[in-house]
């Protein structure tokens, strides 16, 4: 398919518009004079005029049926304006010839409860906020209804963030094995062993820089979350050593208390006793114990080397020895799974009681590669899976606390966090909202300064451990300036 502009730069909003009908597909693109006339695709024209308005003309052509609509501009409209200019005279054209209307309407972005929020603020109201998502977004009243129980649920953690305060992710990018859907950074331990104990050698500099840039600032820090990867990949003593690091230059400073501290444990095969009583002898007050689904085949055929019965032990070791937040991940949409299984993963992770499960909808990056000879769930299977969990979990008790989407996503949906009253994660809510800095420590950790020169400012290390290790010492230079730029936002 192909994408074709001219006049305009917007490409990206055109393709991520288009990939709401067309998940996981390479598209061409062309900004040739004249647009394509043979090939299927979207094109989006922008041809200035002699009165100062600007002509922007726009045609689908799906399956040899060609689509074409035409709107007048204000000569000044340019930037994001236009990106919503160019989808909603495409998006209509869209529906109409492939006769899909996605839940989340023409949005593409990440944060929909983000932007509901700021709907809210511009607009006077939640429900002049939901009127928007509505009629201008086209957003059914289903998802406007979901984003908007979030947001009452996110009010008051809002409310109580302190001010001044940042949050610090550490990443552990390391895996024992590399799940065959994995799209986040992460390395198996078994190829990676080698750099380990450099890795950690490193760190242990990071952390102390970021400890002394807060102490120079006097910033507090709210929230703590360690990720990856699997942070309990790490021995025993490796994992006392980190959380010692931490508790040495961050914590015990710290002048107020910390609202979460989470282990992203992740995989139940590296969750041993001993590493559970480390977390416990740092004041680590969250973790995951992760199943992604309670089907053994579908985990076998997701490269999960473990059971659901070993997920069940690792939970149950976890909640013997006292812990009382606990989260387990979901993915609707695995190879092999249906919707009979998911509802019954969904069932037992019930029966269990975890203080929160978060709901993921697999992101199509990998599938071709990985899944092309295995039976994937399609569209409507998905969008069942999803609609049962939202019910079957806010009967139960469950709140839905956090939402956010990516690109590629299995029906177009959308991943949730729900939590019993209480038992939310103020860092996944601040990182989605983009309402506090976040300081990241390690391979693939972002830092992210809210209320730079440009809104957000974004610092990404190097994606790979040994990429990480080789610009060690020009990574940490940057990092040490960013106490300039952080003394220039906070008040």
């Amino acid at each position: 398919m192909i994408i074709h502009s001219y006049g305009h730069t917007r490409v990206y909003e055109m393709e991520a518009l288009l990939k709401l009908f067309v998940p996981a597909q390479k598209f061409a693109f062309s900004t040739a004079e004249t647009p394509p006339t043979d090939d299927d695709g979207i094109s989006a024209c922008l041809y200035p005029q002699v009165d100062g308005t600007q002509l922007l003309q726009g045609h689908v052509i799906w399956q040899g049926a060609v689509h074409r609509d035409v709107r007048v501009l204000d000569g000044t409209v340019q930037g994001n304006v236009l990106d919503r200019e160019i989808s909603a005279l495409l998006y209509p054209m869209l529906c109409a010839c492939t006769g899909l209307r996605p839940a989340w309407g023409m949005l593409t972005g990440i944060r929909p409860v983000n932007l509901l929020r700021r709907f809210e603020q511009r607009d006077g109201g939640p429900e002049a906020a939901m009127e928007t998502f509505r009629n201008v977004w086209h957003v059914t009243e289903e998802k406007t209804q979901l984003a908007a129980r979030i947001l009452e649920v996110q009010r008051p953690i809002f409310a109580a963030t302190p001010k001044r305060a940042v949050s610090v992710y550490v990443s552990i990018p390391f895996c024992p094995t590399r799940c065959k859907y994995c799209s986040f950074v992460s390395n198996s331990v078994t190829q990676m062993k080698r750099l380990l104990p450099q890795y950690l050698d490193a760190m242990r500099q990071e952390i102390r820089i970021v400890g002394e840039m807060l102490k120079a600032l006097s910033l507090p820090i709210d929230t703590m979350y360690i990720g990856g990867g699997t942070p309990t990949v790490l021995d025993a003593q490796d994992l006392d050593a980190l959380l010692g690091w931490l508790k040495a230059d961050l914590l015990d400073a710290n002048p107020i208390p910390l609202r979460e501290y989470t282990v992203e444990a992740g995989r139940p095969d590296t969750i041993t006793k001993e590493k559970l009583a480390v977390l416990q002898a740092y004041g680590v007050d969250r973790i995951s114990v992760n199943p992604q689904s309670f089907q053994n085949a579908v985990l076998e055929a997701a490269g999960r080397p473990h059971t659901a019965e070993d997920t069940i032990a690792a939970y149950r070791l976890a909640k013997e020895m006292g812990f009382d937040n606990v989260n387990m991940d979901f993915i609707a949409g695995l190879p092999c799974d249906t919707v009979e299984g998911f509802s019954d993963s969904i069932r037992r992770a019930i029966d269990l009681q975890p203080e929160s499960i978060t709901v993921h909808c697999l992101a199509l990056k990998k599938a071709a590669d990985f899944y092309a000879s295995l039976p994937m769930p399609d569209a409507e299977a998905v969008r069942q899976m999803v609609e049962f969990t939202q019910e079957t979990l806010q009967t139960a008790g469950y709140r839905p606390y956090y939402l956010y989407r990516q690109k590629n996503m299995a029906g177009n949906l959308e991943n949730v966090g729900y939590a019993l009253p209480g038992k939310e994660a103020p860092y996944n809510i601040l990182m989605m909202d983009d309402s506090q800095t976040i300081l990241g420590i390690g391979s693939g950790a972002s830092t992210k300064l809210i209320g730079a020169a440009r809104g957000i400012q974004r610092v990404t290390e190097c994606k790979y451990p040994y990429e990480y290790l080789e610009r060690f010492a020009e990574l940490m230079e940057e990092k040490r300036k960013l106490s300039e730029t952080l003394l220039a936002i906070l008040p």
